[in-house]
């Protein structure tokens, strides 16, 4: 009988969150993001100022508040300058970890007068370790994602299918079917665009991880973490189970987002996930819900 649980801890995960930050008195946007940091240590979310950067969250660190060049403000109103701000978290030991950091952190965020927009992304990074001694979990994971693909668009904003930052997966999987080593995914997933909806560029580093980069930013903390739970099981099935590629991806429709959450451990069916985990079922109801608010 096959069961889906939360990954609550076995799985790292890392998320960057894009917003912006109205600037109202004196100062410099450097000053508006290291008060941001300020407020946030100040409400049991240690967080420092930096730069853009590549580098780890500092030890003593749960998020980084950053500049990021791609994030614009809005113009509903003259005179009003806006700051680019990405926040990081640390690395996050699964979701009762996520749970202690990430909504705080948005609360603190949405109080300030943070705002999302077209502009602002959302992204997910998750741990794939068994890349390393189990190649073929990449092709798997490819498999479900490009099968699904039209289906998690479908659950974002429309403007995230024509966004520069989270683009579509070519179809390949018929390249990846010959794959046996890291070596030739390398090869084949390199050519990709790091602005891809799965940004596949960290699997060949010392800590092999995806980038998740479908979503638009949030400040709303259910969103966020029926999200992280979505990417979560998507990785997860796709390590435990072989998944093949299809010769047509499923069409954004309601039938297939029924045929989604099923295969992926989101909604109960005897033929194949018996048993799912009270939070997943959750997270399943709720993105039929988002689906039904988006496409209806």
């Amino acid at each position: 009988m096959l069961s889906a649980e939360l990954n609550r801890n076995s799985r790292r995960l890392g998320c960057e969150f894009e917003v912006a930050v109205p600037q109202v008195g004196g100062g410099q946007s450097d000053d508006v993001r290291k008060v941001i940091a300020q407020v946030l240590s100040a409400n049991n979310v240690p967080a420092v100022s930096r730069g853009y950067s590549h580098r780890p969250v500092p030890d003593a660190a749960d998020v980084c508040v950053e500049y990021d060049s791609s994030v614009r403000g809005e113009s509903r109103y003259r005179g009003i300058s806006w700051v680019s701000v990405e926040v990081k978290t640390r690395i996050l030991n699964g979701m009762d970890d996520w749970e202690r950091v990430v909504p705080p952190m948005l609360n603190v965020l949405k109080y300030l007068g943070a705002r999302v927009n077209s502009s602002c992304g959302h992204h997910i990074h998750v741990e794939l370790s068994e890349a390393r001694t189990r190649p073929a979990v990449i092709r798997s994971l490819y498999n479900t994602i490009h099968r699904n693909e039209h289906l998690i668009y479908g659950l974002v904003p429309p403007s995230r299918l024509t966004n520069h930052f989270c683009q579509k997966l070519p179809d390949m999987p018929s390249r990846l079917a010959g794959c046996r080593t890291m070596s030739c995914f390398k090869s084949e997933l390199q050519r990709l665009p790091r602005s891809s909806g799965v940004n596949w560029t960290h699997l060949w580093g010392s800590a092999p991880r995806i980038e998740y980069r479908y979503a638009s930013s949030t400040l709303n903390v259910e969103k966020a973490r029926h999200w992280a739970r979505l990417m979560l099981r998507m990785t997860d099935h796709s390590c435990n189970r072989t998944c093949k590629a299809t010769k047509v991806q499923l069409p954004n429709e309601r039938a297939s987002l029924d045929k989604m959450l099923i295969t992926l451990g989101l909604k109960v069916n005897s033929r194949v996930y018996s048993k799912v985990a009270p939070e997943l079922r959750e997270s399943g109801k709720f993105l039929l819900k988002r689906w039904k608010e988006l496409n209806q």
